[in-house]
């Protein structure tokens, strides 16, 4: 889960206590305001005071045969052994009268100052296989219980700027278990999520909706609506 205030906490246990509710409700989701969170200041940072990324210059002799420098960020908690550095879940519930829906959340991206759709995701543990911290962030940060039905080759997220990467994992949520009919999440003390389910007839429509109201879209899911319409 990427990393709840105490200014928050009333907040977050009301959002809790009625997550059972709001899950039964197509579409209906588990709100926090798009405003609830907003920069309040922005300063510089050394590598000796961060402590989830650090800035490198890196050299290297391009295929030309060119002494070249570049500028990277990295991941500092990236367990020794593992991978990659997180993965990306995606989600899709199955009714037992043949309906399918996606599984999103939308929560605040510090970096992007708004409020981010995407698929829930989370930072891989030292002893975590793939599979397994999947089906933990999607219990986290959904509620859901699931099954894995594939699982991806590595996936790096933005390469001119970064080496962090992650793997995609696929998960079937059986929506005629009892464990799925109300289900509810547990977050981090700062975490504000909405988590909500669409049609996948109506995924590509919804989020040019919201993202027309103003959402910001994560390039992985525009991916597999791109794929969807292929």
């Amino acid at each position: 889960m990427y990393r709840k205030t105490s200014t928050l906490s009333s907040l977050l246990k009301r959002m809790s206590t009625t997550a059972s509710t709001a899950y039964k409700q197509a579409g209906e989701l588990l709100k926090p305001s798009k405003t609830i969170a907003k920069i309040v200041n922005k300063s510089p940072i050394s590598n000796e005071d961060a402590r989830f990324i650090n800035l490198y210059k890196l050299e290297y002799i391009s295929p030309l045969g060119v002494k070249s420098a570049w500028e990277i960020a990295q991941r500092t908690t990236k367990p020794k052994g593992q991978e990659v550095d997180a993965v990306i879940i995606v989600p899709l519930l199955k009714y037992p009268n043949g309906d399918k829906k996606v599984v999103l959340v939308r929560q605040f991206r510090p970096p992007t100052g708004g409020v981010c759709v995407e698929f829930p995701a989370g930072l891989v543990d030292p002893n975590d296989t793939i599979e397994s911290c999947a089906l933990r962030e999607l219990k986290e940060e959904t509620g859901y219980v699931g099954t894995i039905k594939k699982v991806s080759s590595v996936v790096w997220s933005d390469p001119g700027l970064t080496d962090a990467n992650s793997k995609m994992v696929y998960v079937d949520i059986d929506m005629s278990l009892p464990e799925n009919q109300e289900p509810v999440p547990h977050w981090m003390d700062s975490e504000v999520i909405e988590v909500v389910s669409v049609h996948v007839a109506e995924l590509d429509e919804t989020i040019s909706r919201w993202n027309n109201e103003g959402y910001l879209i994560d390039a992985k899911v525009e991916c597999i609506l791109i794929g969807m319409s292929l």
